[in-house]
C-alpha cells in the first residue's frame, strides 16, 4: 500500500487554521496569503511532498511573527 501525501489544499487548510488560532490579531486573509504562497514554493520544489505543508507552516509561522514584532517595534496594528 502505497502512501499518498496531502493535497496542497489541504495542506493550506490545516496550516491556516493552526496560525490562525495562534495570531488572533493578523487578519486571516493575510495568514492565508502567506501560507498559500510558501505551500506553492515548497510544493513546487520539494521531490518528497508528504511535509510541504509542515515546513511552509514554519516558514508561515515565523514570517508572521516578525510581522508581529517588527509592527511592534514601529508602532503600527
Amino acid at each position: 500500500m502505497e502512501l499518498q501525501a496531502p493535497d496542497e489544499e489541504s495542506m493550506i487548510r490545516v496550516a491556516v487554521a493552526d496560525l490562525d488560532d495562534r495570531f488572533a490579531s493578523i487578519d486571516r486573509s493575510r495568514i492565508e496569503g502567506t501560507v498559500r504562497r510558501l505551500v506553492h514554493e515548497w510544493f513546487r520544489r520539494a521531490r518528497v511532498k508528504n511535509f510541504v505543508g509542515i515546513i511552509a507552516e514554519r516558514h508561515a509561522r515565523r514570517e508572521l511573527e516578525h510581522a508581529l514584532t517588527s509592527s511592534a517595534a514601529d508602532g503600527t496594528p
